[in-house]
């Protein structure tokens, strides 16, 4: 007992860091614990079959891992000594080891657990797949159909899920057991999340982790990419920080001169990361042959890599595996949170240059090399390139070199997806460069139907999809296949049968029920089956959206605000959730919550235009007057030119009419900040009569007037009368006419108290001798066409401001005359 004590206490952390040579070097203390490193050879030893003893008593109603768990437990009762616990867990370990070789490292597990198939009496193969999908499958959600020797992982749940209270580390490679489960399901489980959310405050709580420097990033580091996982943005860069800082660095994106490509002349501002280790580190010395191959960029125009000016630019110093790990968890948390575009891929690559600088771990240089194959996909000089080295990786998982456990060291923060997910990319891959039968082996082959159908609908053979998904079903019936008939043939009663399929427990099924009706613009069908595809699996982001989409159309404004809301707290980044939830508050009456929604969305979508009106319109609303004119000003950054005229006479009446805002602040204050703002506007267009006569307003507003102001006041009035009788069709429409006239009776009494107030004479009749031209020639236009011969006189309507008009002008002749 003493030797299994003594060793589990020191492979503890090179276990959690599957450190291989710590475990299985000359000074290795796992070589008797876990048979040199021999992951089957584990799983087939008396000692590890002893655990399950009694899974023959448990197994009923073909459940496959809760008669392993019931085994386990049944085991542990009757001798819960440490060395038991010891036992459970590094079986459940290899257990897990096995799966994750088995789907993400490479290579392949030929032998199975022979013991398990035997005792579960199931001759088939695809039998004893399908008992233990059915089993392993979680909140409706299906395993992934290419998904290898599931056995494993049903092993390792029995034994990692149970309660180890002596066992230090148990939590952790529980917490990483239930990450791998959720990574091989179709979509999203609640169960799981709710799950890994308690084992994360626990761990985090741990003085033993907490003691252990490498450790505390380590778990930092797997926390994050749990929270990313599940889009889950902020709770995730918060602990990444934590972990950055502890490991020593500060990583900062920045410029340096340098060129591109090998005609460049003159060197030229490129990004670049800017990394800073505060603390000693020590590379791992390892043989580049071991580890996936970095191809090099064969082009004639592009440089393999930017040539700096500097040779300190694009030096990142030595960084250690756990380092490494922070700035590539940086990566993935910066490619998160930025949107899609080709700024944000040359802030990418920066990252993955640094990481595959100074390659020494396996894991991280395989995720490195495809992250950048998938941005380099997009760039006709690249993207040979990435396929290539895509198929590079491939091969590379399938090799024989190197060994298990070099490829296991930090995998768990390698963000390396499962090897379907490689070959997925290379199908991709074939598929943009036109290769469609080449990608449509592929996904053939790993079963991936969507891609299957699209590729079909792209060679115009649109039936050949209905052909092979009805082949598998008569294989067997699966939900998916189910729902994909009904997307290849628009059959809704394929989608019934789904969901009749799984006991109307599917949120797959009603999804893609909905998304028919959805696609089809029939929104209130749509609501109804998104609900319900929800209430089975709440973490469908895209879904929230879709019925937050379909509750806006239906004018459902309740529901539309739910779904939203739900949308943006799973996903906060997206800028378009808080802009339509915006909307949805606002037909609901509740301003200030949409003005808030608002400021969300402008946190991650700035450069939209459209979203600062939506806000300059909700802040108007909201009286928040200075945000209004802060939205306007940056409206015009990103349009050069926009008038909306409805918006600025509000705010010139709230100015001039000294109204308080939202905080009961008197509005008057913004007037030297809305003067700025119209001369900026009228600066870019100057044939708006209304812009113009709310910028004479407001010049007029001022709490201390001076001749210059009025003089200014009188000018921009003049234009506003410019403008507005340019068009000479003006004075046809009767609503216009008016408008017109009353334009010209404020540009009278501008004119009369600017020239009473005015000391030089000269300045007072050039003022008053324009104004009485602008009121001649206006009252002549219109007694030309509006004067009723009938009558005798100018038409009822306009009569009145037609007769002050005259009087004006009588008055202002009797000023010229004085």
């Amino acid at each position: 007992m003493e030797i299994r004590v003594q060793q589990l206490k020191e492979i503890e952390k090179p276990l959690l860091l599957l450190s291989r040579d710590e475990l299985f070097g000359e000074n290795g203390k796992a070589c008797q614990l876990l048979a040199d490193g021999d992951l089957l050879k584990v799983l087939s030893l008396p000692s590890s079959v002893e655990i399950f003893q009694h899974f023959q008593e448990y197994f009923e109603n073909r459940n496959i891992e809760d008669s392993l768990t019931r085994s386990v437990q049944s085991w542990l009762d009757a001798d819960n000594s440490f060395e038991r616990q010891v036992q459970v867990l590094s079986v459940g370990v290899v257990a897990l080891l096995a799966f994750v070789q088995d789907n993400w490292s490479g290579p392949n597990l030929e032998e199975s657990l022979a013991w398990l198939k035997q005792s579960c009496n199931i001759e088939s193969v695809d039998d004893f797949q399908s008992v233990l999908v059915s089993n392993l499958v979680l909140d409706g959600e299906a395993i992934v159909s290419v998904c290898r020797h599931l056995e494993f992982l049903a092993v390792a749940r029995a034994a990692l899920l149970v309660d180890l209270p002596d066992v230090k580390t148990a939590k952790w490679w529980k917490f990483r057991c239930l990450m791998i489960h959720q990574r091989v399901l179709d979509e999203k489980s609640p169960q799981l999340h709710d799950q890994l959310i308690l084992l994360k405050d626990q761990l985090l709580q741990s003085e033993y982790i907490k003691q252990d420097k490498d450790l505390n990033i380590l778990l930092q580091l797997e926390v994050a990419h749990m929270h990313l996982m599940y889009h889950e943005v902020q709770p995730s860069g918060e602990v990444l920080a934590k972990a950055v800082e502890a490991a020593g660095l500060t990583v900062n994106l920045t410029g340096a001169l340098g060129k591109r490509t090998r005609f460049q002349q003159r060197e030229l501002p490129q990004l670049t990361l800017d990394v800073k280790s505060h603390v000693p580190s020590s590379a791992l010395h390892i043989s580049q042959e071991n580890l996936p191959k970095d191809l090099k960029l064969d082009d004639d125009v592009r440089l393999d890599k930017i040539a700096f000016s500097n040779s300190v630019d694009g030096d990142y110093g030595i960084l250690s595996p756990i380092q490494q790990a922070c700035v590539l968890g940086t990566f993935s948390q910066t490619q998160k949170c930025q949107p899609k575009d080709k700024l944000a891929d040359e802030e990418l690559l920066a990252y993955l240059t640094c990481l595959l600088s100074q390659p020494q771990v396996w894991s991280f240089q395989l995720s490195c090399l495809l992250f950048r194959s998938k941005i380099e996909s997009n760039h006709s000089r690249t993207v040979e390139r990435s396929m290539t080295q895509t198929q590079t990786l491939v091969d590379a998982i399938n090799s024989s070199t190197p060994d298990r456990w070099q490829r296991f060291h930090l995998i768990f923060c390698s963000y390396m997806g499962p090897i379907w997910k490689l070959e997925e990319e290379l199908a991709s891959l074939l598929l943009s460069l036109g290769c469609v039968n080449s990608a449509l082996d592929v996904y053939l082959r790993l079963q991936c139907w969507e891609e299957v159908i699209a590729c079909y609908n792209y060679l115009k053979l649109r039936h050949k999809a209905e052909e092979i998904i009805r082949q598998e079903l008569e294989k067997k019936e699966t939900v998916k296949l189910w729902c994909l008939l009904g997307d290849a043939t628009d059959n809704v009663e394929c989608y019934e049968k789904a969901w009749i399929l799984s006991n109307k427990k599917s949120a797959r099924a009603q999804r893609h029920w909905g998304l028919y009706f959805f696609h089809r613009k029939q929104y209130g069908e749509a609501i109804s089956h998104f609900q319900e595809s929800l209430a089975h699996n709440s973490l469908q982001t895209t879904l929230w959206f879709q019925l937050g989409y379909a509750s806006l159309q239906h004018e459902d404004w309740a529901t539309a605000a739910t779904a939203y809301r739900r949308c943006c707290f799973l996903d906060p980044e997206n800028f378009e959730a808080w802009n339509n939830l915006s909307k949805a508050y606002v037909n609901l009456g509740q301003k200030n919550r949409a003005w808030k929604a608002l400021q969300e969305a402008l946190k991650w979508d700035y450069e939209n235009w459209r979203v600062w009106e939506n806000f300059l319109i909700v802040s108007l609303d909201c009286a928040v007057m200075d945000e209004v004119i802060r939205a306007y000003h940056r409206i015009l950054d990103l349009k050069e030119k926009h008038v909306d005229v409805e918006v600025l006479e509000i705010l010139g009446r709230a100015i001039i009419e000294d109204l308080p805002d939202c905080d009961g602040v008197p509005c008057k204050a913004l007037l030297d900040k809305s003067l700025q703002l119209l001369g900026r506007i009228t600066a870019q267009v100057t044939n708006n009569w209304k812009v113009w006569r709310v910028y004479s307003r407001l010049t007029s507003a001022s709490p201390n007037p001076t001749p210059e102001t009025q003089t200014r006041a009188v000018q921009h009035m003049q234009k506003a009368h410019r403008a507005a009788v340019a068009d000479a069709s003006w004075v046809n429409d009767t609503k216009i006419c008016m408008e017109v006239l009353g334009l010209t009776e404020e540009l009278a009494n501008v004119s009369l108290a600017c020239a009473h107030e005015t000391s030089n004479n000269k300045q007072s009749l050039s003022i008053l001798s324009s104004a009485k031209l602008s009121l001649r020639s206006t009252l002549s236009k219109t007694k030309q066409q509006r004067f009723s011969l009938l009558t005798g006189q100018i038409e009822e309507e306009i009569q009145p401001q037609y007769q002050t008009l005259e009087a004006l002008l009588e008055k202002i002749t009797e000023a010229l005359s004085v």
